[in-house]
């Protein structure tokens, strides 16, 4: 038999999941005979078949609400979290002030198991090296999460978004020009970027556009600003990559930091070779040659 307080039932600031909760916790947290024990929500979520994102959320509420308590226990699994009932004179009959709470399971970043961090730490190695970071944004990512108390079901697809936002949040401050980095760029150079970013769309089924098209176009204006370059130049080039001519140099320009630490060596390929013939470059004069001979 499993009894309930009246002040648990009389409650009217409780949803339907949160009332179905309170006699399975009553179940299996108050034995005849016994004192009162804890339950994980692992097992809550089992018995009433629903997600266990579902039940922890219901949990977290029920704490709020003071009608639970939860604490972190040491298990063979790792650390968990166990929640029981709270003691009666310190349920309020309505809704009082926020109790953190905080659910742990093999998804939960703070305690991942060893095996688990271990995974998640070689893979953020491997991302960095590939994409020419320093290994140091994996313990600003560590921290960052640890202080957010955030969940996820895929922690190694959060790093390689963090690692996209750090890089292209980034890529204007490696330049050695950030004072021109912050500067927004004018219409025709964010316009510029989005040619880029078409053409390379349109070779690549697989390419995802950038969520931050602004730091692209930011890379555009300092070719023009600071290095002295034309729109009409930047164009030129991008349609060299992505012609017969240019078509072997295209991999070693994926996005726009790469385009604009390139362009220097691309300028010159199609300033010297238009059309298939080559030309002189610009500060030499043809008379000139002839007055030498």
């Amino acid at each position: 038999m499993i009894l309930l307080p009246l002040s648990l039932i009389d409650r009217d600031d409780l949803n339907l999941l949160e009332r179905a909760l309170l006699p399975l916790i009553s179940r299996h947290t108050q034995k005849w005979g016994e004192k009162p024990g804890e339950v994980e929500a692992g097992l809550l979520a089992s018995a009433l078949r629903h997600s266990p994102r579902e039940v922890v959320e219901a949990l977290d509420t029920l704490v709020k609400k003071g009608v639970l308590t939860s604490a972190r226990r040491k298990t063979p699994e790792g650390m968990m979290v166990r929640y029981a009932f709270a003691p009666l004179q310190t349920i309020p009959p309505a809704v009082s002030a926020p109790v953190p709470a905080e659910y742990v399971d093999s998804n939960y970043y703070l305690n991942l198991s060893n095996s688990a961090f271990e995974e998640l730490h070689a893979f953020a190695l491997e991302l960095c090296d590939r994409e020419g970071v320093s290994r140091e944004i994996f313990d600003d990512f560590n921290l960052y999460q640890r202080s957010q108390n955030r969940r996820s079901f895929d922690w190694c697809a959060e790093f390689e978004r963090w690692v996209r936002k750090e890089t292209a949040s980034k890529a204007p401050l490696l330049a050695g020009t950030q004072g021109l980095s912050d500067a927004k760029p004018a219409p025709e150079e964010f316009e510029m970027a989005q040619y880029f970013i078409r053409r390379l769309a349109s070779i690549d089924p697989q390419f995802e556009e950038p969520f931050d098209v602004m730091s692209w176009a930011k890379q555009i204006k300092m070719l023009v600003d600071a290095h002295g370059y034309t729109l009409l130049d930047i164009k030129a080039v991008i349609d060299w990559l992505f012609s017969a001519k240019g078509d072997w140099f295209r991999p070693n320009v994926p996005d726009a930091y790469h385009l604009r630490k390139h362009f220097k060596r691309l300028v010159a390929y199609t300033r010297s070779h238009r059309d298939g013939k080559p030309r002189l470059p610009d500060d030499v004069d043809l008379f000139d040659l002839y007055e030498q001979m």
